[in-house]
């Protein structure tokens, strides 16, 4: 008998600590660190928004979903992202360059769309050479693949594509794509419906948030986006 009741002491002893266990609070979770936004850097002769030249074209599709339209060139396709303000370049169904209307795509965010021409030269210098950036005069710094197209004296379209290599991308070619950039460089949503499925049931302010946010991974503010859509609505 004496083995048979130091069995059930020990038994009733991890019985009962186990109960005093489950009856101590729960520790609070630490919080998750939150995730990292989307790139808004514009690299020269590398990327924009982390589209990097030289990366397949499958992979923008898998990020942005499908373009707007697909512009078929003889040099390469240019699959236009209006909701974006982006341009993808591509052949042989890879990224050849990249180009942004975004004004949240910034250049070490000292210089992007809306910033004047002399803040291109004082940075690059005046190493360029004229010709058109989707359509509208631009400066072209085919050593550093970069270019920038000039609505009057203002940085309207930023193009980046591997050094040397303008002549491979239509947007750089005279009578290649031209896209009229959206007023301030957001996507332009005065033409779709509120609440409705084509803006995910959200306001005009708040689809725009929601666009820039996939674009780029910032959230820009509401009182910001409805700013932007008022201004969009003026310049109809």
């Amino acid at each position: 008998m004496r083995p048979l009741a130091a069995y059930l002491t020990v038994l009733l002893c991890v019985t009962l600590a186990g109960v005093a266990f489950a009856q101590q609070p729960q520790q609070p979770q630490q919080p998750q660190e939150p995730v990292a936004p989307g790139s808004t850097r514009i690299v020269p002769g590398r990327s924009i928004a982390g589209v990097v030249v030289g990366t397949p074209i499958e992979r923008v599709f898998a990020r942005f979903g499908r373009p707007s339209v697909t512009i078929e060139a003889t040099v390469d396709a240019a699959h236009v992202y209006n909701r974006f303000g982006m341009i993808i370049y591509a052949r042989s169904n890879t990224v050849t360059a990249v180009s942004t209307t975004n004004s949240l795509m910034k250049i070490d965010e000292d210089l992007g769309v809306g910033y004047r021409a002399e803040a291109v030269t004082a940075r690059y210098g005046r190493g360029f050479r004229e010709g058109s950036v989707e359509g509208f005069p631009g400066m072209i710094y085919d050593a550093r693949g970069i270019a920038f197209g000039l609505d009057r004296r203002g940085v309207a379209i930023i193009i980046v594509f591997r050094p040397n290599t303008a002549n491979q991308v239509s947007g750089l070619l005279p009578g290649g794509v031209a896209v009229q950039p959206p007023v301030t460089g957001f996507p332009n949503v005065t033409s779709l419906r509120p609440f409705s499925p084509e803006t995910n049931f959200m306001s005009l302010p708040g689809y725009l948030r929601w666009l820039v946010h996939q674009a780029s991974g910032t959230w820009i503010t509401y009182a910001e986006a409805r700013r932007v859509v008022q201004e969009q609505r003026a310049a109809r």
